[in-house]
């Protein structure tokens, strides 16, 4: 009874974990295609959203530092292809293969190595292109829109550890090798 009580937990604890997989994995590839598709930045971002939609003069410049990246989109293609390692990677541990944990641990890397070159690139961009006049009259700063923009990549990239350790742990493995010796 208690190893049942042992292996159910293992079970959850694999589909919660692919789920979360599945989830940034999905999060991931939709933002990258979304960036790809994105048109260049037009005049008056204003102009594109509904008149009765409120915006603050921060987030419109926050929206053109991240539309006129040069880099935005060679890292949303990036972001494609990483992010389609860590779905396939939830799809092997649902699956319960044998190489789930070591392309997880590898999708994972390569995706918080992303998360750290996006950021950078980002506020690269920002610190060179944002001008500070409409933050000084808002009374926040460039330092807290770029602590913002980290705290982003933080988040995102504690996420994606997060589950890669969970998945990765040693019990998890003994399972997922004694399904395959009781298949095989």
């Amino acid at each position: 009874m208690a190893g049942e009580t042992d292996e159910r937990k293992v079970v959850i604890s694999i589909l919660l974990v692919s789920t979360l997989l599945t989830i940034l994995g999905i999060a991931g590839v939709l933002g990258g295609a979304y960036d790809l598709s994105l048109e260049p930045v037009s005049e008056d971002l204003r102009d594109e959203y509904p008149p009765d939609f409120e915006i603050t003069e921060i987030e419109i410049q926050l929206v053109e530092a991240r539309l006129s990246n040069p880099y935005r989109r060679p890292m949303a293609a990036a972001n494609v292809v990483v992010s389609a390692l860590v779905l396939i990677g939830s799809f092997m541990l649902s699956w319960r293969r044998k190489l789930a944990q070591w392309w997880i641990k590898q999708a994972v890397v390569a995706k918080l190595i992303w998360i750290a070159a996006y950021t950078a690139t980002l506020v690269q961009h920002i610190k060179l292109t944002f001008p500070t006049a409409p933050l000084e009259k808002l009374g926040a700063g460039l330092p807290e829109v770029i602590a913002g923009v980290i705290a982003v990549g933080l988040l995102s990239a504690l996420l994606h550890a997060a589950a890669a350790y969970r998945a990765t742990r040693p019990d998890i493995s003994r399972f997922i090798e004694a399904k395959a010796r009781a298949q095989g």
